[in-house]
């Protein structure tokens, strides 16, 4: 059973103890807005009383500790904590204040009013200040203290701080005030998860992977105090660790832990018997519907846990689980076996009369195992196929080794793979998939659709061993002799093949496959998975061959058939995911990949520890063609960690190019450096249709850092020479890589390429590579306006820059102006050119300026270009540049237009 009674409340103090100041203060995360309401509402005259309402753990007692600091020069601090240990105690809670009473203290409100205001007196020491009163757990006061409390303020003796949970609520007398309008209420929502990543990188002190603050906002929900307990755990339990110096979460959280069951025993602390008993009934076999409950529980008492917030129902009403599902989690940690034998015995037969879910379905059969009964092995091969799609790998691989010898043992072993290799153990896959493969190979026993049942496991089985067959052999070079020898037929043998010549960049052999009649034979469109996966191909076919719009297309088209199958094991939705992002970020399109990737974060739950590094790899690479250098390096560097873990689609060295490049261009060389130590070969990146852009982000890298030309010679080599043609976004890449390395020479073959490209991304490219050779300055100028409205920042400014150098020259001041307000939204937009207010501008009489500096302030006064300065005084352009520069920076002016105020000098 739960022991509830070794619980001690260690995170508030004994009920009824008060402090005076200092106020003590804590990080405050995501409350801002809310800090300012109540200390704004506070200093008023209007309003005495702040109301602050939330569950519990979503920070009240933090945020009044917050007010309390913000006002502590204006106001003295008191604390009064509630406790449900005095609820029932006349004025228990404010007892340390109350030294001065005659022996019967009830018998006088006036009586205990008066002894609270001397304590008070005595705490403020002739000091001035108003009292400001924090109440903690105001929900558990008793009747008789709430009445004291609104009497101080009424009297206008003290201002309140309170805070206090939805259910039951804040005392009768105190909620009054709110309806009077003497008091503010402010209910405290959930945090966003930028919130919970700070609230991270405050707990941990150091940077969190983003895909790990993603997987603990979902556990936690938003919940400051249950995050908290997560962390802990997870960090006691070696789950979150740290590698260069980023935290990362590398297995399943840990819901037995003692912060989070102390906190989880603590919430049931506060409910009868009864109300424990379903909620450990409910969190055992969730989701329960009510007319399985009702007998043992009643109506009432279930529908008083719902409103309460303690439990969540579904399906109109009638299915209930717990509100929270980690607080499910740690409930199952800490009941005993004996205790889950009793319920599973009081509840199973009813359990039984109900269709369930496959979600449904594992937990109770978890629950029948842990229990110690038997389950059929029907229910045990489901309830695997759905830990392993799921995720929840470990329950996926025990469940596979409860069957005995056979075709379901078989199929469950393709489970087990499947969880090992979401797990990022490749040869534990490997063996897995092996014991499977001479059973799989064997008709399946289907009587009523044998032959599509067999080409549905034959099919993800032939896919699973492709890619566990490239993934090895990207890992240690013997993947073809790692024992994995094909067993699959007829469809699968068809799309393992197309799945082999994707992955290794054959788009010609993948197109020529594709189209052939035995494909079509082999393969039907049967409007599922099978032709998520062919639409998939297709896409990759079509952005290889230039056209990303339309790849684009076909890829939305087959996310819509990519996760109909509950029983195929080979990753559809991720598949078909990568082809999705990676056509929309070709096509430039940086929006739709974004939702793409966010849209996957909402909703795969523990999919993130397998998919996480994918996922950053791609926000990685979307910055960096966006020109967000710094951004990209902060994105991509956690995510090659991640990726060293977790590596299902091969991009642990494309994103560690990636990283090294975004690294040497943002100024952190010696990181950069030290990315591309040990690279390995760069002609070979893994496997997989964007794999070689490892080799073409390491060599940008490398003539960045080193500047000695053998970059340069890599990437046109890539492009032009060993490795033949490229598919289109790679050479693409390489050639923009080119050109932002300083080579006129990639220019022309930008323009060529980027024209037979569809997409905002190629004609961004193109036009900068036009610009690059024009002498004209409206053709420049429109050029880095139409990059600046696609976002492409970078280019946009470099389009400016050029129009500035070209109108100055010319003496075109129209048109200079107009550059450099455009370069100096571009510096903004890219964050390499903070605002700052407008300063006053020193006197001239103080200035100390040189001869020259003079001189050339007067000739740029005068309305003469830099080239007209520097031909008069017969100096360098740059010459005149810099002295302008140190010119403004004296005279506290930051454009020609302002130099007319220092004529006189």
């Amino acid at each position: 059973m739960i022991c509830l009674a070794s619980f001690n409340r260690s995170s508030e103090g004994p009920g009824g103890l008060a402090d005076v100041n200092p106020v003590r203060t804590r990080p405050l995360v995501g409350r801002a807005h809310e800090l300012d309401l109540a200390t704004q509402a506070l200093r008023s005259g209007s309003t005495a009383a702040v109301l602050l309402v939330a569950e519990a753990g979503a920070g009240k007692s933090t945020l009044a500790e917050a007010i309390a600091a913000a006002l502590s020069e204006e106001f003295i601090v008191m604390r009064v904590h509630g406790s449900p240990s005095l609820s029932n105690v006349p004025y228990g809670v404010l007892a340390p204040y109350l030294v001065d009473l005659p022996e019967d203290p009830t018998s006088s409100h006036i009586a205990i009013l008066r002894a609270f205001w001397a304590q008070f007196e005595r705490l403020r020491e002739g000091r001035k200040q108003p009292l400001l009163l924090l109440v903690d757990d105001a929900h558990e006061l008793d009747e008789a203290t709430a009445n004291v409390i609104v009497d101080l303020i009424t009297a206008n003796w003290a201002k309140v701080v309170a805070s206090a949970r939805p259910r039951p609520g804040l005392p009768a007398p105190m909620m009054q005030l709110w309806y009077d309008s003497m008091a503010e209420r402010i209910d405290l929502g959930h945090l966003g998860r930028d919130d919970v990543g700070e609230v991270c990188e405050n707990l941990l002190g150091a940077p969190v992977l983003a895909s790990t603050v993603q997987f603990l906002w979902a556990a936690c929900e938003g919940n400051p105090l249950l995050l908290t307990c997560l962390v802990e755990d997870a960090r006691a339990a070696g789950i979150l660790a740290k590698r260069n110096g980023v935290w990362i979460l590398n297995g399943a959280l840990a819901t037995d832990g003692p912060a989070l069951t102390g906190f989880v025993r603590n919430q049931l602390l506060r409910r009868t018997p009864q109300e424990r008993d379903a909620l450990t009934m409910i969190a055992l076999a969730e989701p329960v519907s009510m007319e399985a409950l009702e007998e043992d529980f009643g109506v009432d008492l279930l529908q008083n846990l719902v409103e309460n917030q303690l439990l969540a129902a579904s399906g109109g009403g009638d299915m209930l689980r717990l509100r929270h599902p980690i607080y499910a989690e740690a409930i199952r940690s800490m009941v005993s076996a004996s205790r889950s034998l009793q319920l599973h015995q009081q509840l199973a037969w009813r359990l039984e009369q109900h269709p369930s879910s496959d979600a449904a379905l594992l937990r109770r059969v978890t629950w029948s195992l842990e229990s110690g009964v038997k389950v059929p092995e029907r229910q045990l091969l489901r309830a695997s196929v759905h830990a392993a799609r799921t995720f929840q790998n470990d329950a996926a691989i025990s469940l596979a080794t409860l069957l005995a010898e056979g075709p379901a043992r078989a199929h469950a072993q393709l489970a087990a793979s499947r969880a090992h290799f979401n797990a990022g153990r490749y040869a534990e896959a490997g063996k897995a998939y092996a014991e499977a493969a001479k059973a799989l190979s064997e008709p399946v026993r289907a009587p009523e659709n044998g032959k599509s049942s067999r080409r549905k496991w034959t099919g993800g089985a032939a896919l699973l061993h492709s890619l566990l067959d490239h993934v090895l052999e990207s890992s240690n070079g013997t993947g073809k002799g790692s024992g994995l020898a094909p067993q699959e037929r007829e469809a699968g043998e068809v799309m393992a093949k197309l799945l082999s010549l994707d992955l290794a960049g054959d788009f010609e052999g993948l197109a020529g496959l594709l189209e052939a009649p035995e494909t079509a034979a082999a393969v039907p469109d049967d409007g599922g998975p099978a032709r998520a996966f062919l639409l998939a191909l297709r896409a990759d076919v079509l952005r290889a061959g230039g056209d990303p719009v339309q790849a684009h297309g076909l890829a939305q088209q087959a996310a819509a058939y990519a996760d109909m199958d509950p029983e195929e094991l080979f990753f559809y939705p991720e598949f078909v995911l990568y082809r999705k992002v990676a056509a929309a970020l070709d096509a430039g399109d940086w929006l739709g990949a974004e939702e793409y990737l966010a849209a996957y974060e909402a909703e795969s739950g523990a999919g993130l520890m397998t998919f996480g590094g994918t996922v950053q790899y791609f926000r990685g690479l979307s910055r960096l063609r966006q020109g967000h250098h710094g951004e990209a390096f902060k994105v991509l560097r956690p995510a090659v960690e991640m990726l060293r873990l977790n590596d299902p689609q091969q991009l642990l060295e494309p994103a560690t190019a990636m990283a090294a490049y975004a690294g040497v261009r943002s100024g952190e060389t010696g990181s950069a450096r030290a990315m591309l130590e040990g690279f390995g070969d760069p002609a070979r990146g893994g496997s997989g249709p964007d794999a070689l852009l490892a080799p073409v982000f390491a060599a940008a890298a490398k003539e960045a850092l080193d500047r000695d030309g053998a970059g340069i010679q890599s990437l046109q080599n890539l492009v032009v020479g060993e490795c033949g043609r490229l598919p289109a976004g790679v050479e693409l890449q390489a050639l923009s890589l080119w050109l932002e390395l300083g080579s006129a020479a990639a220019a022309q073959r930008t323009v060529e390429h980027g024209g037979t490209m569809s997409g905002a991304w190629a004609s961004a490219w193109t036009r900068f590579a036009t610009a690059r050779g024009s002498k004209d300055v409206r053709t420049v100028l429109s050029s880095g306006d139409y990059l600046r409205a696609l976002g492409q920042m970078r280019l946009a400014r470099d389009c400016y820059s050029l129009a500035l150098s070209l109108s100055e020259s010319s003496g075109d001041r129209a048109a200079a102006r107009q550059a450099a307000a455009g370069k100096e939204a571009c510096d903004h937009a890219l964050g390499e050119k903070k605002s700052t207010p407008a300063a006053e501008a020193p006197n001239p009489g103080t200035v100390q300026l040189t001869r020259r500096e003079r001189d050339i302030i007067a000739l740029a006064a005068s309305g003469l270009s830099d080239r007209q300065i520097a031909d008069k005084l017969m100096v360098s352009v740059r010459t005149v540049e810099g002295h302008l520069y140190r010119s403004y920076a004296k005279l506290g002016i930051r454009s020609r237009e302002e130099l007319s105020a220092a004529g006189n000098l």
